[in-house]
């Protein structure tokens, strides 16, 4: 029986601990917690007893069998946990594996943990032994969509509500790596008592050195204070700030301009447009100064070049991260719109 992680909990919910389970895959958080989840079943299936046995170069798959074939003391049910280090076991322990899921007057739990497992491999006959008696679960990496509604459905278990801004960020700051994403959520339960979570409050919380210094940042571009915001995008590159963070926040505050002069030129009102997008009181000057100041078009032009800067960002193209930064604020703050050179090497803090 193939399960994902998410129906693994309701499986040992509904029907307690299989003979056998087979985890595998690349993502650590998922094999970590659906291992803490089987066990946890077992103990209040009453197994008391478990036997761990991490394969290694050398291993002694024998000894394993004739161990796992002696009797507890008490002759009391076991759980009897193989971890492979690699992707799958070698010709003598595949055999193995296969007997002990094969035994069906054991009345012990045998768990199996592998790495990634390609196809072929979930052919074999240790494979299908152990899937034909019990659950076999995959533990891969979430695509887009479905991380961002694993994000929210684990800070609800932790009490909040995110709202789709603060999901986006901590996904972009996570990159697709549930631990990473599991981390952030825990410091942000940590951090703030509020249950519902904007992204003002995320960002405050995720970001260990800028704090609100990037929406500062955007708000002295928006204001046209080239120098200020020049500064201010080199000190967030000595302090340590993540790129990635800094192109978000861009990113995001450019979309929004662009979208409102758009709407302007088509022939709304200013206010009305701020007033849609939920710019806040205190920036509807500054923001207003802006569109003023630039054209629909020209956002527009900005706009793209922050996708761009995004790229080069993530590593998808190639360029220097802190240039595409710059020149992105510069332009932004009513300077010269520029392009970074090409081929300039990464810079270093502190260069």
């Amino acid at each position: 029986m193939l399960l994902s992680p998410e129906r693994l909990a309701a499986q040992l919910e509904r029907d307690g601990p299989k003979p056998v389970y087979v985890l595998f895959g690349e993502e650590p958080l998922q094999l970590v917690e659906a291992a803490d989840r089987i066990r946890a079943a077992t103990q209040r299936a009453g197994i008391r007893e478990r036997l761990r046995y991490d394969v290694e170069s050398g291993f002694d798959w024998q000894a394993l069998l004739a161990s796992s074939a002696n009797l507890s003391l008490f002759a009391e049910r076991r759980l009897v946990e193989i971890h492979l280090p690699g992707k799958k076991p070698d010709k003598t322990g595949a055999a193995v594996i296969s007997e002990l899921a094969a035994r069906d007057a054991s009345e012990d739990v045998l768990l199996v943990t592998a790495g990634n497992l390609e196809r072929t491999e979930q052919q074999a006959a240790w494979f299908k032994a152990c899937d034909g008696r019990g659950v076999v679960v995959a533990c891969k990496p979430l695509d887009p969509p479905t991380f961002k509604r694993w994000i929210g459905e684990r800070a609800a278990g932790l009490g909040k509500r995110l709202s789709p801004e603060a999901t986006e960020l901590i996904a972009i700051r996570a990159e697709g790596n549930l631990l990473a994403a599991a981390q952030e959520l825990d410091k942000l339960a940590l951090m703030s008592d509020a249950a519902d979570i904007d992204e003002a409050t995320a960002l405050a919380a995720v970001s260990d050195n800028a704090r609100y210094d990037l929406f500062k940042l955007v708000d002295v571009a928006v204001a046209g204070d080239t120098a200020k915001a020049l500064r201010m995008v080199r000190g967030l590159a000595e302090e340590g700030t993540e790129p990635v963070m800094i192109g978000w926040a861009l990113n995001r505050e450019l979309r929004t301009l662009a979208e409102m002069a758009v709407e302007i030129a088509r022939g709304d009102s200013a206010e009305n447009a701020m007033q849609r997008h939920k710019v806040w009181g205190n920036r509807q000057g500054m923001v207003r100064r802006l569109l003023a100041r630039y054209t629909a078009p020209a956002l527009v032009a900005l706009l793209r070049d922050s996708i761009q800067a995004d790229w080069v960002v993530k590593g998808a193209r190639s360029g220097n991260a802190w240039d595409e930064l710059e020149c992105l604020v510069l332009a932004l703050a009513g300077g010269p719109r520029l392009r970074p050179a090409p081929g300039r090497p990464a810079r270093t803090r502190g260069a």
